[in-house]
Parts: C-alpha cells; sequence; structure tokens
C-alpha cells in the first residue's frame, strides 16, 4: 500500500462497508487485504467497530464531503474509477478512512480553521475558601452564612485590615485563589499587601499571632511587607521559604514550571533551601532549577520579572514556549505547538497586559517566523 491509488482503493472499500454499501467483490478484497498483514486487520476492525461510531461522525464533521472528494479527485487516475449510486453516500467516510490510513493528508485537504477569535485579557477576582471550608467569589459581593465578618471587599480585592473592630480570631486561615484569567490584590492584617498573579494560591491568617507572620503562596505573587522587625514575614513556597522583615519582592513558583525564582526590588530577603540560606541585595534574582536542583543568584532588571504586577509584559530573547506558558495563565486559553522548533522561536516584547491577546498574535506573526491558527478554541504555533 504504497502509492495514495492504493491508499484511497483501501480507503473506498472501508467506507462502503462501514455504510453496508458493499459489493462482493469489495468484501472478497477486504479480506485479501487483511489477510495480508497483522496491522491491516487491526486498522480494518478499529475502523469498522460500530463503538468507534460516535467518534468517527464527529471526525466527519470536519471534512465536508464535497469539498473533500474534490481535493482528493485530482490525485487519481478517473479512468480507473466507477462510481456506483451508493458511493455518493460513502465518499465521505472514504475522506475521514484516508486520512487515517494517510497522515500526509492533511496536506491535501487541510481542515478549514476559523480565523482567531476575540481573547480578553484578564479580570479582578478571586476565590476566598474560609478556614470553615466555604468558598466565595469576591465579585459576588456576598459572604457564605456563617462567615466572620475579618475583611472588606472592593473593586481591588479583599481587605483584611479593615475594619478596625474586626473580631480579634486567631489560629483561623483563609486562602486566596485566582483562576486562569484572574489577578486579586489582598491586605493583609498587619498591611502587608499582595499581589496574585493568574492561577496562584495564598493562604493566610484572619490575624497574625506569635512571632512570625506565616503565610503560603504557590503561583506569582508580588509582595509588599508591611515593615515590623520584631514579627519577621515568612513566605512558604512548595520548594523554599522567603523570610523579610519589611521589603518588595516577587515570588514565582507554579507547579507546573521547571524553576521557583524570588526576584528582589527593595529590602532584604533571605531564602532558605533545604537548610541553606541565601540572602539576596536589590535586583538579586534567585532560582531554584527543580529538575537538576540546583540553585542560582544573579544581576538582573527586575522589570522583566515584575512587569506584570504594573501591567505589562516584558520579554527578552524568551522562546515561545515560555511565553505562551505565561500569556495562557492570564489569558485563559489553550495552545499546541504542531512542531518542536515552533517552540524554541525567541521574541522580545513589551506589551500592555490589559489589552486583548490579538496584537500580540499579530505582532509574533509579523516577525514570519510562525503561523498561528485557531481551532475548538485552541490556538495552534507552527513554524513557517
Amino acid at each position: 500500500m504504497n502509492s495514495f491509488k492504493e491508499k484511497f482503493k483501501i480507503a473506498k472499500i472501508l467506507a462502503s462497508l462501514f455504510t453496508h454499501s458493499s459489493t462482493p467483490e469489495e468484501e472478497k478484497m477486504y479480506k485479501e487485504w487483511i489477510e495480508g498483514h497483522p496491522e491491516n486487520s487491526e486498522l480494518g476492525t478499529r475502523i469498522l467497530n460500530q463503538e468507534n461510531y460516535e467518534r468517527n461522525n464527529r471526525l466527519l464533521q470536519q471534512f465536508p464531503p464535497h469539498n473533500a472528494w474534490k481535493r482528493i479527485k485530482p490525485l487519481l487516475d478517473n479512468r480507473q474509477i466507477k462510481i456506483r449510486p451508493t458511493w455518493a453516500r460513502a465518499s465521505k467516510y472514504a475522506a475521514v478512512i484516508l486520512f487515517i490510513l494517510l497522515p500526509t493528508f492533511l496536506l491535501i485537504y487541510k481542515v478549514t480553521e476559523k480565523s482567531i477569535s476575540e481573547i480578553a485579557p484578564g479580570v479582578h477576582d478571586g476565590e476566598v475558601t474560609l478556614s470553615n471550608g466555604n468558598t466565595f467569589k469576591l465579585s459576588d459581593h456576598s459572604l457564605p452564612e456563617g462567615a466572620v465578618k475579618v475583611f472588606t471587599i472592593d473593586t481591588e480585592g479583599i481587605n483584611y485590615q479593615t475594619p478596625s473592630n474586626k473580631p480579634q480570631v486567631k489560629e483561623m486561615r483563609n486562602t486566596l485563589r485566582t483562576l486562569h484569567g484572574m489577578e486579586c490584590h489582598i491586605t493583609l492584617s498587619d498591611g502587608t499587601n499582595v499581589h496574585l498573579n493568574a492561577q496562584t494560591r495564598l493562604t493566610y491568617p484572619i490575624c497574625f499571632s506569635g512571632k512570625e507572620r506565616i503565610v503560603e503562596v504557590e503561583g506569582e505573587a508580588y509582595f509588599n511587607v508591611a515593615t515590623d522587625k520584631e514579627h519577621p514575614f515568612i513566605i512558604q513556597t512548595p520548594h523554599n521559604m522567603v523570610k523579610v522583615t519589611g521589603t518588595s519582592f516577587n515570588i514565582r513558583a507554579y507547579d507546573d514550571e521547571p524553576e521557583e525564582s524570588v526576584t528582589l526590588v527593595n529590602g532584604s530577603v533571605t531564602i532558605n533551601h533545604e537548610g541553606e540560606e541565601y540572602p539576596l541585595a536589590p535586583c538579586q534574582h534567585f532560582v531554584y532549577d527543580k529538575n537538576s536542583s540546583q540553585t542560582s543568584i544573579r544581576n538582573v532588571n527586575t522589570e522583566l520579572y515584575t512587569s506584570w504586577e504594573s501591567g505589562a509584559f516584558f520579554f527578552i530573547n524568551k522562546p515561545l514556549e515560555e511565553v505562551f506558558a505565561y500569556l495562557s495563565k492570564w489569558y485563559g486559553f489553550r495552545y499546541s505547538f504542531r512542531d518542536e522548533a515552533a517552540g524554541k522561536v525567541k521574541i522580545g516584547a513589551y506589551l500592555n497586559r490589559y489589552k486583548n491577546m490579538n496584537p500580540i498574535i499579530d505582532m509574533i506573526e509579523d516577525l514570519n517566523l510562525v503561523r498561528i491558527s485557531q481551532k475548538d478554541d485552541t490556538l495552534y504555533i507552527t513554524t513557517k
């Protein structure tokens, strides 16, 4: 089955069998084909299995039968094709079966891809889980029944520093979580401000007590820690612990990324990793590589790691696989690289975080290195 015509011939027979319109001659040819090689028998059984009907039917919806036949026909010798009345019914199945038999069929018949729809930026919102397990969204502007009023909610987020007459509840911890396409601000009871990026979780006490102010974070967050030398502020991530007294810095600790990092803007922090301490000075960037278990510190332009907090994306010589991983969290889209080379293409850009993503897509395509298309709400990136 080396030629296109041979594959089409088998696809035609399978399509006739699938639609119960086969002739005795086709049934005989099918028997000879499956006996010719074990893989043929397995493939034929899979295609004709009625349990696969719905899946095959959904696949067929992507292939308008007239267009499929129109593209296939020029590749065949028309004198060798006998068209029966029942063939009109089976032709669209043959197009799909040919796609299964011949992966390069996509070069002959390309599924129509819609123009890229508008991809809106994320919003200010968050989901709070109270110490009793009840959950609510900040955008709901209403509290679950029985919730202790220890905070206020506004357009920016949630504030535990007000109201001033709140009950001093100890040993109770809440969790603020942002989903895909969300960001949120929170003011903790000590006045510390935290800006949560998309897909981030912050667990914190309603009121700080004891000698240390301890919170936990997973994802990305920018901290402006209220100064209190008597009560150090400690942030626990999945792999590190960051200790501060009063400072501004960014933490990035997503579980689906190969690195955890801390970027210090001003003040001082000390990172504890497996018993080893790593002090940071302003404009230094700490990285823990999960794959190699190695740590490193280097001087950086902090804006590269904190620009999201002020409403921008800043990339310098970043591969598209990292860029899309970053953007997808904020814009909430799915994506797939059709080939490895596309993900390795590097770009540089300074972009407005609160604008639609479509201009970013246009900018990337203007580089004339990759093509971006959309199908079923997924962006596909291929090299040109």
